[in-house]
């Protein structure tokens, strides 16, 4: 899939699309299982049995950044656009919300002491580990949920993922998901470079009736 360099101000940093680096498999809905669903969203769909219906959004995309070029950052964006009406579907849930790798970081405080003329320097080092998100879902609750990407010291942007959503329908209601993906690689000459994925229509746009 291609992706084409966005503009700035001063002008295109590189008017060349970039190739084999981001793809983006064809995307779906289903009618969501309730058996398997969430306890909350089995109580809510329970509760509103005949107003409302759910169903699964299912997105694959596949990060193959080039050797040197690192992918520093990606956002994937679903968009709900209906019919005017009394009551706007939403996105009730996400997945995955959250994905983090465990760091170890050092962290070392200099201590200087004076003993007449002579100061020695010491140092005391300590270890902890601390969480490094490289994975964020916003958006829950609204219709427009975006999950973001940043690279971490400890996660290269890099391999395959599968995001999920539960979308909440009014019985009736007739859309379309919206789909988009930004990406950003440090390239070797010209430093970060933002991109637009440039998605086919048929995969851009979702219908869901």
């Amino acid at each position: 899939m291609d992706l084409i360099p966005r503009p700035v101000l001063h002008g295109a940093q590189d008017d060349q699309p970039e190739r084999g680096v981001f793809y983006f498999g064809r995307p779906f809905t289903s009618p969501l299982d309730l058996e398997t669903a969430p306890d909350q969203i089995r109580a809510y769909a329970t509760e509103k049995q005949g107003e409302v219906e759910f169903r699964r959004l299912v997105v694959n995309l596949s990060l193959s950044p080039k050797p040197g070029e690192p992918i520093r950052h990606v956002t994937v964006n679903a968009v709900i656009d209906t019919v005017a009406g009394s009551r706007e579907p939403l996105f009730r849930d996400a997945s995955p919300v959250r994905l983090a790798k465990a760091v170890t970081r050092n962290s070392k405080v200099s201590v200087k002491t004076d003993f007449g003329a002579v100061k020695p320097e010491a140092e005391r080092g300590s270890q902890y580990e601390k969480e490094d998100p490289f994975l964020l879902a916003r958006g829950i609750g609204t219709g427009n949920l975006q999950w973001e990407f940043r690279e971490t010291p400890g996660q290269a942007l890099d391999g395959s993922h599968e995001l999920q959503a539960t979308l909440e329908l009014p019985v009736g209601v007739t859309g379309s998901i919206l789909l988009s993906a930004a990406v950003n690689i440090r390239r070797k000459r010209l430093g970060i470079i933002g991109y637009n994925a440039q998605l086919p229509q048929d995969i851009a746009v979702l219908p869901f009736r």
